[in-house]
């Protein structure tokens, strides 16, 4: 089995393959309280930026979720390991960005559009734990879009979750799954370690950073990684950063 921090270059459009596992469950319960919430719109995602004299490049695609709004600034969780690249710029989308493509001679996958990147907000990193793969960044938008309420407490073994993120470039998609374990260590030889908690909703590359929410559609967790096969092909399970450490991430921010 390998670990994996769920992020990846991010230019090339791929659909998603070979789900194993639970990537079928739905609880429909949930899937309608999430319609009625609105906080689809909550959900981001990220992409980094690097100039090189005349050459530009966009890199990692990630997750994240808006936890709080000031004015037209809006605040975000996300995972510390997207938006880790030195002398890059942190874009974000949201649910109402058009993911326009474009064909690429001799390439048999379509790219994102320059006009998409370009149509995206810059983001501020705001704050990187020292303790867990977490991260707030800052962006400003006239948009209406949705913040999340953190829960109170960790969710429990068995919990019912669902996860949101951008897994290969399937835009905000939902997976469903239980939470699985306690809280553990995660991450530790990838150099962004967590403390954080298994589960069986389905994620992969672009997962980072994503929202893990409970019944009450409340946030209970932010995606780090997870685990695959030895081939890196068959999903075993997630990974969340739990509510009591968002809440260390987020004093220690205000606290700064």
């Amino acid at each position: 089995m390998i670990l994996v921090l769920i992020i990846a270059i991010s230019s090339v459009l791929t659909a998603c393959t070979d789900r194993s596992g639970n990537q079928n469950t739905v609880f429909e319960d949930m899937e309608a309280a999430f319609q009625r919430s609105n906080l689809q719109s909550s959900n981001i995602g990220l992409f980094s930026k690097t100039a090189t004299g005349d050459s530009i490049s966009y890199g990692e695609c990630g997750s994240g979720v808006i936890i709080e709004k000031r004015g037209e600034v809006y605040y975000a969780l996300t995972a510390a390991h997207v938006v880790s690249a030195e002398n890059a710029q942190v874009l974000v989308f949201t649910v109402n960005t058009e993911m326009k493509t474009d064909q690429i001679p001799g390439i048999q996958y379509n790219v994102l559009s320059r006009e998409v990147y370009e149509s995206m907000y810059t983001a501020n990193v705001e704050y990187v734990s020292s303790r867990d793969d977490l991260a707030v960044i800052s962006f400003s938008s006239d948009e209406e879009l949705s913040v999340v309420t953190i829960a109170d407490e960790d969710p429990e073994k068995d919990d019912r979750i669902m996860c949101i993120g951008n897994p290969q470039n399937e835009w905000f998609a939902v997976s469903y799954g239980r939470v699985t374990s306690g809280i553990q260590k995660f991450g530790e030889s990838q150099g962004f370690p967590s403390n954080a908690m298994s589960h069986t909703a389905y994620m992969h590359v672009g997962s980072s950073g994503g929202a893990a929410i409970n019944d009450q559609m409340k946030l209970v967790g932010i995606t780090p990684g997870g685990y695959y096969s030895a081939d890196g092909k068959a999903f075993k399970s997630g990974m969340l950063i739990p509510v009591s450490e968002i809440k260390t991430c987020l004093d220690e921010w205000n606290q700064k």
